[in-house]
Formats: structure tokens, C-alpha cells, sequence
């Protein structure tokens, strides 16, 4: 699969070698090209018929058939015994994550490298972000890379005026290419990266957001991963830190929701297979194996996860390295919720589109790839559904008299989830997560809205973003000062260097 890593960026099947933005014309070329590409490689691995229906159908009669046992005084004894055992699997999963070291990468930051550096591209989709768009270039500037041989590209929408004219404002200053997407198709943020990749000049790409601040050496600690990593390595995902975890409740349980499933379970997933549930930034490509495996589908909304099944399911590899970016987390709950909503709605697609051919699936991931894919898959939706419906069961079981076993099963899995977020915390290194911990059974309760506005969408708007605001636009309340965006919570080990 391997091809010529300098062959420049193709588009409408034409080399573009200089620095100025592609064409009009080739932008449109290659958005009709990203919207049916990856359904003319594999259709049944595309989200562009739409999927996740039945997945979302399953959970409504299970939660109707809760309500019913409730008011109607249905038998819900077996139904009880089913949600007991499969939040118990999901919880010795979690517990047994918390045994699974961190990735140690031996990277030497004064390695010699001779000037052997890779041009390495830069790949972020903005859209109504004006206001990020300085900070972000701040950001990247620092990172440890020859100038000379980082591709800065930024994929924005046409009708975005805003956030082109942001960008416009630092050409001066920052050199790098705009690739402005026309209308057509679902306005998501892979129908941007993917109308985009043909462009890219990289041997290796990475993808960040708006409101990203990468460590320094980010970069090259990715590619130490790649050079020592084995040939079939295709993605390297770098951990995300909520930096803003002291601003509310919202933002500090989702900074330790992050550290779990940053220092927990997607080390225990890589240990266990080639699989990882790629989060949508940090991710560290190879630009071969991504244009091997179709790139992004535009009508995804976790296309990260989907990707990150989709090279498992070719015979790639994936691995975690310890340097973080820094990430902004939804300070109120509404933001909260519909981030959160298209999580669970774009994991329920990941899903129902892989399981359309399930003994090809099966073959193709083994058991420990399968071990791997459904924990990192269904973790979001199955975990928002078996605490909803085990409320409505504790009810049940509450007005006939028998809630015993209910209450104690419902009171070990609490214990059991503070004590995977004390583990976490461990590893992160920030006091302020501490009392978080006590709280996180409650901050799972706050996912219900968010899977009932995931199934919402599946089944009316199932391509539809959900855009989340950043920075001074999602804090109608008060202001938060930008420069706490670089005033990490002491100590900063958690992030394996000193900063």
C-alpha cells in the first residue's frame, strides 16, 4: 500500500506543487469525489445509507418495556437479570483497564535527526470559528517541527465569512493554504477533511481542532512512534487534557470522563488489539494507509471511531503515545449535551454500518479485535441506556416490594465507577479531580437527555453536526479569560513531561 510520500497534493487528478489555494474547480471535483468515495470502495461501510435505526428501535422498546413494568406491572425479572449482566461486563472491563499501564515511548528530545524530517501536514476544518482561529495559529507555530516542512491546511466552509476573513488576516504572519468547501452534501466536519485530503502534501497528517493547543513535541514523539513502531502502524493517537476542568461542574467531570478514556481504556484497548476508537483530534496519520482505507466518511458523525474500525478491519495498527493536546471542554450543560448526543449518535451509526456484514466483521477483527470493538464502540450509548433503564427497573422493583438485590447491584456499580475515576485521577495528576470522582455516577445520569437527543437524530437528521461552540461564544454566563487557556491545574506531570 505503500506509495511515494512526495509526490505533492492531487486534486481533480492534477499535481498542485506551490503554496497557492487550489481552484475552485478542484476543490468541487474533489468534494463530489469525498462524498461517494468511500460507498463506491465498500457501500455497506458507509453511513451515506442511512444506519443505526434498529440499534436506536432496540434501546426505545428496552426503555419502553421498563416504563411498562413500572405503570403496567409487566415481568421485567428477565429484562433486570439482562441489564445487571451487561453492566457488570462493561464494569470489569473498566476495572480491568485500570491494571493496564500507560504506552511508554522511548523518545529522546535531542535525537539527531540529521534534517531527515517528512513534510507533515496540518489538517484542521474550521467552521464559525473566528474566534479560535489566533490562538490556534499561536499554537501550531510552537510545535517542534522544521517550518520549512510542516503543511499547514484548513479546510472552511464557503459561505463562513468570519472565519476566511480570521484566516485571511494572519496569511502574513503564518504560511499556509485554505481549501474552501462549496456547498453540497452533509455540512460535517469529515465531509471537510475528507474534501480536503487529495490536497495534502504530508507524509504523515495530523488532524486538530479549532481549540486545540498541542504540546510542543507532539509531532515528533509521533513519529519516533512510526519509525519504531511495526510496518502495518497507521495512526498514532496523542491523549486529550481538558484544560478549563476548574470553570464548573460540567467542564470538571468531563475532564475526568477524559482522563478515563484517555489513561484508562484506550491504553487497555491497544494492549488487547490493534483497535483503537480514535478520538477526532490528535490523530497522527499515515497518509498512505488513511487514502487506503477511504478516508473520512462524510456522513459519519464519529467518523473518528468509524476510521479507526476501518484500518483494524484492514489489518492496521494503532497506538497511544503520552505527548497531550489540550482541549477546551463544554462548560454548560447544554453544550454539554449536544456534544455528548453526537457522540452517542455517531457510535450507534459506527455500529450498525460495521455490523451489516457481521462474519466478515468477525473475520477480519478476530476475537480480540471483536473484545476490543464493542467496550470502545457502544461504552457512550450502552452506558446512558443501562443507567436509564436501570432506574426504571430500581422503580419497578421499588413498587413490588423486591428491590433488595436492585438497590445493592445499583450501589456496587456507583463504588465501581468512583473507583475507576480515582485510578484515572491517579494517572492525570490534577487535585481538582478528586471530589469529581464521588460525583460521577451523578455526571452519568446527566448522559439520558443526550441519548434520547441522539436517537432524536438518528432518526430525523442522521447526518446532521451538531456544532459546539468554543472559546468566549459558549459562555453567554460570564467571561473566562483567554489566558487561562495555558494556565494548566499543577502539577503538570500527568502530561509525562514538565511543561
Amino acid at each position: 500500500m505503500k506509495e511515494d510520500p512526495e509526490i505533492g497534493c492531487v486534486a481533480a487528478g492534477q499535481l498542485c506543487l506551490d503554496d497557492k489555494d487550489p481552484p475552485t474547480a478542484a476543490v468541487a471535483a474533489a468534494l463530489a469525489q469525498a462524498l461517494c468515495r468511500l460507498a463506491h470502495l465498500d457501500p455497506r461501510l458507509s453511513a451515506a445509507k442511512p444506519a443505526g435505526q434498529m440499534f436506536a428501535s432496540f434501546i426505545l422498546v428496552t426503555c419502553f418495556w421498563s416504563v411498562a413494568a413500572i405503570f403496567l406491572l409487566v415481568d421485567a425479572r428477565a429484562l433486570t437479570w439482562a441489564v445487571m449482566t451487561l453492566a457488570l461486563c462493561l464494569s470489569a472491563f473498566r476495572l480491568r483497564a485500570c491494571c493496564v499501564p500507560e504506552p511508554r515511548i522511548s523518545f529522546s528530545p535531542g535525537e539527531d535527526t540529521g534534517g531527515t524530517e517528512p513534510v507533515w501536514t496540518i489538517l484542521v476544518a474550521l467552521y464559525q470559528e473566528a474566534g479560535s482561529v489566533a490562538s490556534l495559529l499561536n499554537a501550531l507555530d510552537n510545535l517542534d517541527w522544521p517550518k520549512e516542512k510542516l503543511d499547514l491546511v484548513f479546510a472552511c466552509e464557503a459561505d463562513d465569512s468570519e472565519t476566511l476573513a480570521a484566516l485571511h488576516l494572519r496569511r502574513h504572519a503564518n504560511p499556509f493554504r485554505i481549501i474552501t468547501i462549496p456547498n453540497g452534501g452533509p455540512r460535517t466536519k469529515p465531509k471537510a477533511l475528507q474534501t480536503a485530503q487529495p490536497f495534502c502534501r504530508g507524509r504523515y497528517l495530523t488532524v486538530y481542532d479549532a481549540e486545540d493547543i498541542p504540546s510542543p513535541g507532539q509531532l515528533r514523539e509521533a513519529w519516533q512512534a512510526f519509525r519504531h513502531g511495526p510496518a502495518s502502524l497507521a495512526v498514532v493517537q496523542a491523549p486529550l487534557v481538558i484544560w478549563n476542568e476548574q470553570e464548573s461542574w460540567i467542564s470538571r467531570q468531563f475532564a475526568l470522563d477524559y482522563a478515563i478514556w484517555f489513561r484508562l481504556i484506550l491504553p487497555a484497548l491497544a494492549r488487547i488489539s490493534r483497535f483503537l476508537p480514535l478520538g477526532g483530534t490528535s490523530n497522527h496519520f499515515d497518509i498512505t494507509y488513511l487514502r487506503g482505507a477511504g478516508g473520512w466518511d462524510p456522513y459519519n458523525v464519529t467518523e473518528d471511531a468509524d476510521l479507526g474500525a476501518r484500518l483494524d478491519r484492514l489489518g492496521l495498527t494503532a497506538t497511544m503515545i503520552q505527548s497531550s493536546t489540550y482541549e477546551e471542554g463544554a462548560p454548560t450543560f447544554t453544550g454539554w449535551v449536544r456534544q455528548r448526543g453526537r457522540w452517542i449518535q455517531g457510535h450507534i451509526q459506527t455500529v450498525s454500518v460495521h455490523v451489516r456484514t457481521p462474519w466478515r466483521l468477525t473475520q477480519q477483527l478476530g476475537g480480540r479485535g471483536l473484545m476490543a470493538f464493542f467496550p470502545g464502540i457502544t461504552a457512550g450509548p450502552l452506558n446512558a441506556a443501562i443507567l436509564f433503564v436501570s432506574i426504571l427497573l430500581a422503580l419497578s422493583q421499588m413498587f413490588a416490594g423486591a428491590s433488595d438485590y436492585v438497590f445493592s447491584w445499583a450501589l456496587m456499580m456507583g463504588l465501581s465507577q468512583a473507583f475507576v475515576g480515582i485510578m484515572a485521577v491517579r494517572r492525570d495528576g490534577r487535585n481538582t479531580l478528586w471530589v469529581a470522582c464521588l460525583a460521577f455516577p451523578l455526571w452519568q445520569a446527566c448522559q439520558v437527555p443526550a441519548l434520547f437527543r441522539a436517537i432524536w437524530r438518528i432518526y430525523l437528521s442522521p447526518s446532521i453536526w451538531d456544532k459546539i461552540k468554543h472559546s468566549a461564544e459558549a459562555r453567554s454566563h460570564r467571561p473566562f479569560p483567554a489566558i487561562g487557556q495555558h494556565a494548566m491545574s499543577e502539577p503538570q506531570t500527568w502530561i509525562g513531561q514538565q511543561l
